[in-house]
């Protein structure tokens, strides 16, 4: 599976990533935002069609948050998700994918046998650090959530 990334600011380009490895190795920034090939920030486009009748999801892939251990072949990650190319984070889309290719498999991008990837708390604890990190979530918003459990 390919993805398109499209600039943030239209400067015209796509920029292509030929599967998973290559969006998260070569096509994000330090902190985990995608980047279009003239350094902006780029998006990625998904349209799925619901069980409901013509009903879609029509999501923006903004960035990935890595989660997985680094030579492990299973790495859990998460997307970062906006209702438009350029708006503020909303949801986050948790996926894995598994590299079984150098013991003779294939590259697997997946969203669980089942079910969703399976995470620690320390990952769930990454996922905000990262969040608050990149602008996605405030000190304040987490200090809420906190309170009011």
């Amino acid at each position: 599976m390919g993805w398109w990334i499209k600039c943030n600011v239209n400067c015209g380009r796509q920029t292509w990533a030929s599967n998973i490895l290559e969006l998260i190795n070569d096509h994000r920034d330090e902190s985990g935002w995608f980047i279009c090939q003239c350094g902006n920030h780029g998006h990625i486009e998904k349209k799925f069609d619901l069980q409901e009748p013509g009903e879609t999801w029509e999501p923006y892939l903004r960035g990935i948050i890595t989660l997985g251990v680094e030579a492990e072949t299973y790495q859990p990650f998460v997307f970062l998700v906006s209702g438009e190319p350029t708006s503020a984070v909303n949801d986050i889309w948790f996926s894995y994918y598994k590299d079984t290719r150098p013991t003779g498999g294939r590259l697997k991008l997946g969203y669980g046998p089942g079910g969703p990837p399976v995470l620690g708390k320390e990952q769930i604890l990454q996922i905000l650090c990262s969040m608050r990190t990149m602008g996605c979530l405030s000190n304040a918003e987490i200090e809420k959530a906190l309170k009011e459990v």
